[in-house]
């Protein structure tokens, strides 16, 4: 090989040499930031604040990353109602803590549609950010559906118990899952394939809106099975919503217009297969659960 054709190819590895560092240290600086976790020194000025704020309005935390150490030192901020928001839909008022963030893009995340909030304050404790945001919307929670009282029937007939339903075909009860990496609060079916489960709310006040989320939890199961889950959502005796969900749409929203008043609401969830698929082939045991969660949602007085 000629001396010319040495030093190109010397220059040629030294040059992929040179990439192979740079990327290495690029990878390196990107796992410090992700793994940096604020000094507990930083907390207790931000945490005593939060705690005497004249408020009981909701306190999320805008980074994934973030929230296992903010819930150590923020007491409001570890509250099941903060930790499972299935979004901000009638949640006229909030805060937020971040690093080095007021929230805005978790806020988007969030949004799923609704009016964007405006940020009422902004207070810095270090790198730690605490801000305060309204809703323009004047729209309030009038009843979460399924933290109450619900009649669950199979075409096995009705399920036996409360709180928990244990039915011929598996159960439903309420449960906290992981569904699209977040932590859920709904009402949870593990039944057998085929089974179509009837959730029946016979005396609820509507307002404008019904509103909710289907997905399917958690991360192990969906891997085993993708089957998806027909959903059917009645008013009275009107069909109103029909959908099929898959799991690839994660925490899958739903909607519908309603007039304000009292009336009874059916949701019927019917998972094609509840069992999971492994080396051994189809195991129909119950291993995947279908997660609902369901409100109304109404203008303020």
């Amino acid at each position: 090989m000629s001396t010319t054709g040495t030093d190109r190819t010397t220059a040629w590895a030294l040059r992929v040499l040179g990439a192979i560092v740079v990327l290495a240290a690029a990878e390196s600086i990107a796992a410090a930031l992700a793994a940096r976790d604020p000094s507990p020194v930083m907390w207790p000025a931000l945490a005593d604040a939060i705690a005497d704020r004249d408020d009981d309005d909701p306190v999320f935390v805008a980074q994934d990353w973030l929230g296992p150490t903010a819930r150590m030192h923020v007491a409001a901020a570890a509250e099941l109602t903060a930790v499972t928001h299935p979004d901000l839909h009638g949640v006229p008022r909030f805060h937020m803590i971040g690093w080095g963030d007021d929230g805005s893009k978790a806020i988007a995340r969030a949004l799923e549609g609704g009016p964007v909030p405006s940020l009422v304050q902004r207070r810095e404790y270090g790198p730690l950010v605490w801000s305060t945001w309204t809703s323009p919307s004047t729209d309030v929670v009038l009843q979460t559906l399924t933290s109450g009282a619900v009649e669950v029937t199979t075409s096995g007939g009705p399920c036996r118990g409360r709180g928990t339903h244990r039915c011929a075909e598996g159960e439903v009860r309420p449960r906290i899952i992981e569904v699209d990496y977040r932590p859920r609060a709904c009402l949870a079916t593990a039944v057998s394939d085929g089974t179509t489960v009837r959730m029946r709310w016979p005396n609820v006040q509507l307002g404008e809106r019904l509103r909710g989320h289907v997905g399917m939890g958690d991360f192990n199961a969906r891997l085993r099975n993708d089957a998806p889950v027909r959903v059917v959502v009645r008013i009275g005796t009107q069909e109103v919503l029909r959908r099929t969900v898959t799991d690839l749409q994660g925490w899958s929203p739903l909607e519908i217009a309603t007039d304000p008043g009292v009336a009874a609401v059916e949701v019927e969830l019917t998972a094609s297969l509840g069992g999971s698929f492994g080396a051994k082939g189809y195991d129909g045991t119950h291993t995947r659960s279908t997660c609902i969660e369901l409100r109304t949602i109404g203008g303020a007085p």
